[in-house]
């Protein structure tokens, strides 16, 4: 790389230039040295949104890296690019909004909490070390300019908030799970959200029992998890989908399970047995 390219330049960057670098590694040191920092885009899943951050900032002029969830990779690019250039420039995001950066909406700049470092900036670490190093969540409104915490706010745009104080609510026990790979909805294969209801038997529900027959109903969608004693001791319990296949992984096999028909096991661990629903014999 010509020296020109290397106006950010630093230490850190002279010794990861002394050791052989993938293509990958390679770019993005080439990025901190010419531009000051690389912005990494890590794409949405199935049911997880998809987040972007900068490395190389607070090396580069010891400024907070900068964070955002669920922007499209493009829009995110643009804005921690430009929000880099305003903290070169003098500029606390912490102060107050910042037009221009996400479409005709302002956008605040909050402290993020040490403990999602770890969970979704591993290149930053890898750079780093460690995760010590500040970082800040690029937040965005509705379109009509109402943040997260505002009454009416258009939950279309809603978004995990990752301060210290910020509670774990719904949003931010989803995008969690959705970047661990021990859950579910880190790749969550159904057809119907996490959050859909399902029905347990008492003993699937209580964890005395595995689950060995599933049944996804023609009449309404509604999916069925029971055990060997199927719905005896009890009434029916109403989970959130994702619980029992958290508790249970090898559930994922029946995702492609069509309407109207069941599924059967002798134990966890066996084949499943795939059977179509037969209509009611009016004689029985």
């Amino acid at each position: 790389m010509p020296l020109n390219k290397r106006e950010f330049e630093t230490a850190r960057t002279r010794k990861f230039r002394e050791i052989e670098l993938c293509p990958d590694d390679e770019r993005t040191i080439g990025h901190i040295e010419e531009f000051g920092c690389s912005v990494v885009n890590v794409a949405r899943t199935n049911y997880g949104l998809g987040w972007s951050y900068t490395v190389g900032i607070f090396d580069t002029c010891g400024k907070p890296e900068i964070i955002t969830v669920g922007l499209p990779p493009e829009t995110a690019h643009f804005a921690l690019n430009e929000a880099t250039k305003l903290m070169r420039a003098g500029a606390d995001l912490t102060k107050g909004r910042h037009p221009d950066l996400v479409g005709r909406v302002e956008c605040e700049f909050r402290l993020v909490d040490q403990k999602w470092l770890k969970q979704l900036m591993g290149w930053a670490i890898w750079y780093y070390g460690d995760a010590d190093f500040p970082v800040l969540q690029a937040v965005y409104p509705d379109l009509k300019n109402r943040f997260p915490e505002d009454r009416e706010f258009d939950k279309t745009f809603e978004q995990p908030l990752m301060q210290s104080t910020a509670p774990m609510t719904r949003a931010e026990n989803d995008f969690w799970a959705s970047t661990d790979p021990k859950s579910s909805l880190f790749n969550w294969k159904f057809p119907d959200p996490p959050h859909t209801g399902v029905f347990l038997s008492q003993a699937v529900h209580n964890g005395t029992e595995p689950v060995t027959f599933v049944s996804h109903e023609a009449e309404d969608g509604a999916w069925q998890f029971l055990g060997d004693s199927m719905a005896d001791g009890g009434g029916p319990s109403l989970s959130c989908f994702h619980h029992p296949i958290d508790r249970d992984p090898s559930l994922a096999e029946l995702a492609d399970l069509p309407l109207g028909w069941y599924a059967e096991r002798s134990k966890v661990g066996q084949p499943w047995v795939r059977k179509e629903h037969k209509p009611d014999d009016a004689s029985d």
